[in-house]
């Protein structure tokens, strides 16, 4: 289950700390990107956590007060793929 918070630049890190130094979500995958980055028009940074049910509903206790479940979640998580695609489709000119 993949949850996308948006963050203010001011709370990125202190969020990012809380969820990492969490034993149950620090098991998934937590992944910080500027919304700039993504071609997405917000302030701040998205944090992806991608865990188990049990792991998201922690996440979202733990950054309650820093960061807000993003709406656009698909959006997010298209545009990341989008430019792992790219990324990869570039590795494989060089290697090819």
């Amino acid at each position: 289950m993949k949850t996308v918070f948006l963050v203010s630049a001011d709370k990125k890190n202190k969020a990012e700390i809380v969820l990492k130094a969490d034993d149950l979500v620090s098991r998934g995958s937590i992944v910080v990107r500027s919304a700039s980055s993504l071609d997405i028009a917000e302030d701040g940074y998205f944090i992806i956590v991608e865990a188990s049910e049990n792991a998201t509903k922690k996440a979202k206790e733990l950054v309650k007060d820093l960061a807000a479940v993003y709406d656009k979640a698909t959006l997010v998580i298209e545009k990341m793929r989008d430019q792992e695609e790219a990324a990869i489709e570039g590795f494989g000119n060089i290697i090819g």
